[in-house]
């Protein structure tokens, strides 16, 4: 591959040596990434779009290597496929810190315990777009839309599997995942079982990229990131606590509810989905592990693949680890088919996000704010206090956040909550 190094270019100097690196550290059939034009995919269409990116679906006509050659000795590749292609918005000027964040996770993304990716692109717009495997079934949302939200526990376990394997993997390269959500976990057609984490090393938009900002989806963000402490590997289980019940309860978390400040802050103060009565207990227990308020607490993604791969192989061992686990079992059989015939999507709160964005606080707005309202009064200090409150409203970007205009009536409303919230955070430090 190195031999062919001066016969193609991306355009851009480091997603050349992006490719390059893995080309030249590649071990394996397929665990590099590769050039491709173009020109190379026929019938290009667009699927959809994320927070920073928008997906399409096309068909490769060579294909990855992939296929042994008996007679040249050599990987060959498949012929025509079907794959995805992510484009990653307004990367005509993506930045080099960009590219190097998607070069330092590159051990994980070419992983086969997580999402397929083949290589690189550019659209006639000049944007780069990340050339994946496509996963027919689509991302946890959609599958479970289509599957009237309700699984069995045994689907359920299979799947929670597969994502702690591939959580286990990012974490044992030293790396986090930062955005772990439904949107980022690609199941595939022939098998439910068979669930990918993707979006490994694209975490916030490609073309600004600033350490000190939060992105992703408010519900599985861990409340010690929300509190402005760095993320690790148990902010990347507590994603997962979050996944599991969403496949427990069969609905989006927090789906009735704005995903605002408020949610943060119940977040911080330990406040968590409810868990559905016919839980297991085992389950149950093992979620309240992973969302603990206390990161300390949580479990490992090695814990969790290990624990998980052993109920799957107990779980049809005559003498029962969990009676509950049976009794839970036969319920859900009962409500799937029930369900196949009455169920209705529930209605989600319109200020409820489930893609990425870039959240209004900053990781150190809080550990900031927090000590400084500490000191004011607004009975004390009212000057003091307006001032103050004017400065967090604009140090947040709040009328962007709200998209909100300051001539708004709706203006008035965000500073009185901004106010109220603030009086809140000083009188008892609940963040």
């Amino acid at each position: 591959m190195k031999g062919r190094f001066p016969y193609w270019s991306s355009g851009n100097k480091d997603v050349d040596e992006l490719i390059r690196h893995t080309q030249l550290n590649s071990s394996q059939t397929c665990d590099y990434l590769e050039w491709i034009p173009f020109e190379a995919f026929d019938m290009v269409k667009y699927i959809g779009s994320g927070g920073f990116s928008s997906i399409y679906s096309a068909l490769w006509m060579e294909g990855p290597r992939l296929v042994w050659g008996e007679g040249l000795q050599e990987w060959t590749r498949t012929g025509p496929i079907k794959v995805a292609l992510k484009r990653l918005d307004n990367s005509t000027n993506i930045t080099g810190s960009y590219v190097n964040q998607i070069k330092t996770h590159h051990k994980c993304i070419q992983s086969v315990s997580l999402a397929e990716t083949f290589g690189i692109t550019r659209d006639p717009t000049s944007n780069y777009m990340i050339v994946m495997k496509y996963y027919e079934n689509g991302n946890l949302y959609q599958y479970l839309d289509r599957s009237n939200r309700i699984l069995s526990w045994k689907d359920i376990i299979d799947i929670l599997w597969e994502i702690a394997e591939g959580l286990e993997k990012i974490h044992s390269e030293g790396k986090v995942h930062k955005n772990v959500h439904g949107g980022n976990l690609l199941v595939d057609e022939k098998d439910v079982t068979d669930t990918r984490v993707s979006d490994v090393g694209l975490y916030g938009p490609c073309y600004y990229h600033e350490t000190n900002q939060i992105y992703g989806v408010l519900p599985y963000i861990a409340p010690e990131i929300l509190r402005g402490e760095n993320y690790n590997t148990a902010s990347d289980i507590y994603s997962f606590g979050i996944i599991m019940n969403i496949l427990a309860a069969g609905k989006r978390p927090w789906y009735n509810r704005a995903h605002d400040i408020n949610l943060a802050k119940d977040i911080c103060n330990g406040e968590r989905l409810k868990i559905p009565e016919d839980t297991p207990g085992f389950y149950a227990e093992l979620m309240r592990q992973c969302w603990d308020n206390d990161p300390v607490n949580r479990p490992t993604a090695s814990y969790l693949y290990k624990k998980l791969n052993w109920i799957n192989l107990i779980r049809d061992n005559p003498n029962p680890f969990d009676d509950n686990y049976y009794v839970s079992e036969e319920k859900r059989c009962k409500i799937i088919s029930q369900l196949s015939k009455t169920y209705t999507h529930p209605e989600i709160h319109p200020e409820a996000y489930y893609t990425s964005r870039l959240l209004n606080t900053s990781r150190n707005y809080f550990k900031k704010h927090l000590r400084c309202m500490s000191l004011i009064s607004e009975n004390h200090m009212p000057n003091v206090f307006e001032e103050y409150l004017s400065s967090v409203i604009k140090d947040c970007d709040v009328l962007d956040f709200w998209k909100a205009q300051s001539s708004d009536a709706r203006y008035a409303r965000l500073t009185q909550m901004a106010r109220d919230y603030l009086l809140q955070l000083a009188s008892n430090q609940c963040i």
